[in-house]
């Protein structure tokens, strides 16, 4: 008779119930004790790791929200007299322009709903009016005619907006700082560019609902538009680092070379618009032309918490020297293209055929049957 020894097996499952009865326990002590106690997950978990590292892959994230601010810190209403004050008093624009901005607004929060435009946490008509069409308008006192601060800059190459200049803004996004800018400078041309489809299908129809017959948009990078089209205004919006952006947009700035236009000569020389966080390295600040605070263009201290910095085209070559990108991007137009690594096939030795390779055989040449100078059998017999 064979003996069954069922010790080990016991004290296993003894083991497991002391194990689920110990977990039991420390759940019922954690929800008695409140949020006070916290555990480390057993098994790590995509909701227990930390958000930064996967902020980038949520669709709502948008760079605006991750500020120490929140959104309706800096909400505006359109019609309030705030808003009146900045726009008529401040920026000098008319009651029509006005309108447009405040149903901009509307536009953008509408079409947000289903298109990700601008972070969808906490936004609203009023929202979109404080948070991003207002900032989007400080380069105007920065650089309208009237404005005192150009007589004071270090760049003796940076001019004011005038009719007929060329405005490209890469990474438009939502339409900022492009469409609220387009409404304000009616004279300039205005090319809106991104990559998103979906984006940019949302800023043209706001664009054709607004009236805006100065503004037209680009579907791709900025490193595919041609190097034969130049611009006097580059703007961008917190896309990306500003070396990496200035990688991006190096070949779409007025280098002041002789260009032959409808009124002569043009050596005027292109300029970046970048409004960013207000943390900006040492040596770029040492290449702007301009760095103003948003709050102190448009005279609001509560306003954005941004700033508003200006390059040359000189400086920003430099940025994109230093930034260590490489061209992924062919351009188009005659620009500089991404070089094949293949050889020509002339150049190459002609491969040999592998053994047992099948080849075409010449239909000329006489059939191998096996059977050539065959005789029959009969015919031997006769001689």
């Amino acid at each position: 008779m064979v003996r069954c020894d069922n010790g080990p097996i016991l004290r296993v499952l003894l083991l497991q119930i002391l194990v689920w009865l110990s977990c039991f326990i420390f759940s019922s002590v954690e929800a008695f004790c409140g949020s006070e106690t916290t555990s480390r997950p057993l098994f790590p978990s995509r909701l227990h790791s930390p958000p930064a590292l996967y902020m980038a892959e949520d669709d709502d994230y948008d760079e605006d929200s991750s500020d120490s601010f929140s959104s309706e810190s800096f909400a505006m209403d359109p019609t309030s007299e705030i808003a009146r004050t900045i726009l008529r008093d401040t920026l000098q624009l008319s009651s029509e322009q006005h309108q447009q901005l405040a149903k901009l607004a509307v536009l953008v929060n509408d079409w947000n709903s289903r298109v990700n435009l601008v972070s969808r946490k906490d936004c609203s008509r009023d929202v979109v009016f404080g948070r991003h069409i207002l900032p989007s308008l400080a380069p105007l006192p920065l650089l309208s005619s009237s404005s005192s601060l150009l007589d004071d800059a270090e760049d003796p190459s940076l001019r004011p907006f005038a009719p007929g200049q060329r405005v490209c803004d890469v990474g438009t996004g939502g339409g900022f700082p492009g469409l609220p800018l387009a409404i304000a400078l009616p004279e300039l041309e205005f090319l809106l560019v991104d990559s998103r489809g979906k984006k940019l299908a949302a800023v043209q129809d706001m664009a054709d609902q607004l009236g805006l017959k100065n503004v037209k948009t680009f579907h791709g990078r900025a490193e595919s538009i041609p190097e034969a089209r130049k611009f006097d205004w580059v703007t961008g919006r917190s896309v990306a680092a500003i070396k990496t952006f200035a990688f991006w947009i190096d070949h779409l700035l007025k280098d002041g070379k002789s260009s032959k236009g409808s009124d002569g000569e043009d050596r005027s020389v292109g300029h970046l618009i970048y409004l960013n966080r207000r943390d900006v390295e040492d040596e770029l600040l040492e290449l702007v032309s301009r760095d103003e605070d948003i709050a102190d263009l448009l005279g609001c201290s509560e306003i954005s918490d941004k700033r508003v910095l200006v390059f040359s085209q000189s400086a920003v070559h430099s940025l994109a020297l230093a930034s260590g990108e490489k061209l992924r991007v062919p351009r188009r137009g005659g620009g500089t293209t991404a070089r094949s690594h293949r050889k020509s096939n002339k150049s190459r030795p002609r491969k040999s055929s592998a053994r047992g390779e099948w080849q075409k055989r010449d239909s000329s040449a006489p059939k191998q049957r096996g059977y050539e100078g065959f005789r029959r059998f009969d015919s031997l017999q006769e001689n």
